[in-house]
């Protein structure tokens, strides 16, 4: 029974991941001179699993732990296991999360009329602890960057928008995420914030607003305050481009 589950299992996965090929080839590019090729034909495939399971064995772990295609999915994200030919010539596995759908997420760098930093103390619960950082979500269905930028703004902050800035492309985890997150900065209206997040805010685990100058913020980055790399990224493209003052 075990053995048939297992043997569905990676039938199933196989199958949605043609299905994600279709849906977005973009994903399955090899561009010239990649360092890892991506095995598309099934034979391939079949050594690439065999050759990463053995190895998988060897460690005393199961050997669907080298399972190819699609082996995760949720309304967030899609965890692919893809076989891949090394520059050495090796067959293997790599792993990587894709997002649901092509909209790309968006980050955005709040700044008052005063030219203060808005910061917002959230907990994640991946780090399990509370980051100082900036408004950022995920992409719904059909929406571009800015929207997302603002829906986010909105939601998270509750203030309108003035200006929106575009700073440029993220890719917050090349090691790990495919793809892209978009960074915004924008100037909102007044300078009043509030410090206590309503309830909407609270549910996504934030707790607090701040507005700090662009000097208290750099002193925030040199006491290791802020280690988010979505406000780190944001914050860098906008003082390269001297739009903090």
């Amino acid at each position: 029974m075990d053995a048939q589950r297992t043997t569905s299992d990676r039938q199933a996965g196989l199958a949605a991941y043609d299905a994600l090929r279709a849906g977005r080839p973009d994903l399955f590019v090899n561009p010239p001179g990649a360092a890892y090729e991506i095995l598309l034909d099934r034979a391939d495939q079949d050594r690439a699993f065999e050759s990463t399971a053995r190895r998988m064995r060897e460690r005393g772990l199961p050997a669907h732990y080298a399972h190819i295609g699609v082996v995760y999915s949720d309304p967030y994200f899609v965890l692919v296991r893809d076989a891949v030919r090394f520059r050495t010539g090796d067959l293997g596995t790599y792993i990587r999360v894709v997002p649901q759908g092509d909209a790309d997420g968006a980050a955005v760098l709040p700044v008052l009329a005063d030219g203060r930093i808005v910061l917002l103390r959230q907990f994640r619960h991946a780090a399990r602890t509370w980051h100082w950082e900036i408004p950022r979500g995920f992409g719904d269905p059909g929406e571009q960057g800015a929207e997302t930028a603002r829906r986010e703004l909105f939601e998270e902050l509750g203030m309108p928008v003035e200006e929106l800035v575009h700073l440029g492309p993220l890719h917050g985890d090349t090691g790990l995420m495919a793809g892209t997150d978009q960074l915004y900065l924008a100037r909102l209206a007044g300078s009043d914030l509030d410090t206590e997040p309503g309830a909407g805010p609270r549910a996504e685990g934030i707790d607090a607003y701040r507005a700090v100058s662009p000097d208290a913020f750099r002193a925030l980055l040199t006491e290791h305050r802020v280690s988010d790399s979505f406000t780190l990224a944001a914050y860098a493209l906008a003082s390269a481009r001297g739009l903090l003052g």
